[in-house]
């Protein structure tokens, strides 16, 4: 089962929750919550001594920092596309954070509605100082969180998950933290308006946006200007009442301001506690506090304490996104991570398997390399050097070869091979008697083509068809069958055919004039049938024309009268070799 971390930090306190499970049911490993010593040289030191007590993986750390310093802002845009979305979104909302550097901002946006034409926007700006001092933070403590995301969309992923918002009804999700207090207005499911009021448990914190966030134009009250150090009970019991009333006239503007579509019928509180925050209702509308840990009766809420459950909210949100559960997925690291997030958790996993990967290789390397060392020398290497002596001989021993006298080419290729003379590419001829072997191989075809040409028997030059072989063909048949046709030859000619057409294959043309002598007509005309069918089985037979047929006076033969024959030398020829070829074998 996977396992995730959710951490909550704040400027004094922190709050951490382990889970183990999936996006859909999940067990509760921790819940820890610490301070923060802002007088150590390690601010850090009392996270990563929890992180170290439960053993944290630095995979699936979730990190939702505080929306003191945060501002939202509503934006239409004449866009649908993400991608041009996020090409265009500092852009537009540059006029609208005029009490920063836009360059030093980090946006995210929220769709609330869209069209085909357009999208109805909920950005988010933070500060890229207050993010990269929370990051900071985490890296000292050994942790590196890949997704950052604020108090407010931790809060309703909780809340969405743990089934607190039907689709008939509208509801107010509030967030007490140290310096601030985020609102969120959640509408038939879905996010209708996010703020911020800059005034928390402990007071009040000064930030760029404390002026933009709140949106009226009521001062600030002194006490407001910094957290109640006094020890004086009296002091410190009018600095909260003032802070609660002011967190619920500010809870009531939002509420009023609300446009829902529903009516807004519970308000659920998580986070510090805050005395007398929940003692009556806001505008006829009960306060509770939100316990969003799953539905009723899930393992996280029956293992969290009773007491003070909403302040593990926001780090239970965190862990639940990193498990693939909540609908919201904030990226305030979107930016920095875009290109080299991925790859900064992948690299030593990668670079190990590399590197394993390149010692594999170099091991089958050399295996192979002894292998084909093993193969050449007594392998190839014994077929060479007996090949060479079957063809060469040995004739300081007075035994020649096959080849005698053996080519000049040959004899001076395969000495330097037995010297182990170098090739072209300056490797020692004899480190590869297989490619030695191929040369030999390539030398004995151009001998041999050299003899063709030279003789004659080029396979390119095609021999001409030859008149007297195909009168022999014709004439060696009727001598087969003598006895039985009786023919009598009166007249041959032979001549060869298209000899001077490219194009068409030449043949020889026998025209014969004969009688077939029998003891009548009948058997006469029965033997020419034969001949006939003898004549067209012959493998050189290429067409013949029936002639006059004239019977004898006598009635004791027939008279056949210049009978064109077309005869294929070349399929003689080609039939001779074939019986050669199977006589030497």
């Amino acid at each position: 089962m996977a396992r995730s971390c959710g951490i909550h930090l704040g400027s004094r306190q922190f709050e951490m929750v382990v889970l183990d499970g999936g996006p859909k049911k999940q067990t509760l490993v921790a819940a820890e919550a610490g301070e923060f010593d802002p007088n150590s040289d390690n601010p850090a030191r009392a996270l990563k001594e929890v992180l170290t007590r439960l053993k944290v993986s630095k995979e699936n750390v979730g990190l939702v920092i505080n929306a003191s310093s945060a501002a939202f802002r509503r934006v239409t845009l004449p866009l649908t596309d993400p991608a041009k979305i996020e090409q265009v979104l500092k852009f537009e909302v540059e006029k609208d954070l005029p009490q920063w550097d836009i360059d030093d901002v980090v946006g995210d946006y929220l769709v609330l509605a869209d069209t085909e034409v357009s999208s109805d926007l909920l950005v988010t700006a933070v500060p890229k100082e207050s993010l990269g001092a929370a990051l900071d933070l985490c890296s000292k403590a050994g942790v590196e969180p890949y997704e950052a995301e604020l108090e407010t969309t931790a809060m309703v992923n909780a809340a969405l998950y743990s089934g607190l918002c039907p689709v008939d009804s509208a509801q107010a999700f509030v967030h007490v933290g140290e310096n601030s207090t985020s609102v969120v207005i959640v509408d038939a499911g879905k996010v209708n308006d996010m703020r911020v009021v800059h005034l928390g448990a402990l007071g009040a914190k000064s930030s760029p946006a404390a002026e933009d966030s709140s949106s009226d134009d009521e001062e600030t009250a002194p006490e407001e200007s910094g957290a109640v150090e006094t020890v004086d009970p009296e002091e410190v019991a009018r600095q909260q009442a003032f802070a609660v009333a002011r967190i619920r006239r500010e809870l009531g503007r939002s509420i009023s301001a609300a446009r829902t579509r529903n009516p807004i019928e519970s308000i659920h509180i998580c986070g510090l506690e805050m005395p007398g925050l929940m003692d009556e209702p806001l505008m006829d509308i009960p306060l509770e506090s939100l316990n969003a840990f799953g539905p009723d009766g899930s393992t996280v809420a029956q293992e969290l304490p009773i007491e003070n459950r909403g302040r593990w909210v926001a780090a239970f949100g965190a862990a639940l996104r990193e498990l693939g559960g909540g609908p919201l997925k904030p990226k305030l690291r979107r930016e920095e991570l875009t290109y080299a997030g991925t790859w900064e958790r992948v690299e030593f996993p990668v670079a190990v398997c590399s590197l394993l990967l390149a010692t594999l290789l170099a091991v089958m390397l050399i295996l192979q390399q002894k292998e084909l060392t093993v193969l050449n020398n007594y392998g190839a290497g014994l077929w060479n050097t007996w090949s060479n002596e079957y063809m060469l001989g040995q004739r300081r021993q007075g035994r020649p070869g096959k080849l005698d006298p053996p080519p000049q080419s040959i004899s001076e290729f395969v000495t330097k091979l037995e010297d182990g003379v170098a090739g072209a590419d300056g490797v020692p001829l004899n480190e590869d008697y297989l490619a030695a072997t191929k040369r030999i191989d390539a030398l004995l075809r151009r001998e041999v083509a050299d003899l063709k040409i030279e003789l004659g028997a080029d396979a390119s030059l095609k021999q001409p068809q030859s008149a007297l072989v195909g009168a022999h063909l014709i004439l060696d048949l009727l001598d087969q069958h003598k006895d039985t046709w009786r023919p009598s030859i009166r007249k041959l000619e032979a001549t060869t055919l298209n000899m001077a057409k490219s194009s068409q294959d030449e043949y020889v043309r026998i025209k014969l004039s004969m009688v077939l002598l029998a003891e009548n007509a009948q058997t006469a005309a029965s033997n020419y049938e034969a001949l006939l069918t003898e004549l067209s089985q012959q493998p050189w037979y290429k067409s013949h024309t029936r002639s006059n047929v004239v019977t004898l006076n006598n009635d004791q033969g027939l008279f056949i009268d210049n009978m064109p024959i077309d005869v294929d030398v070349s399929m003689f020829y080609e039939q001779q070799r074939l019986q050669a070829l199977e006589a030497s074998q």
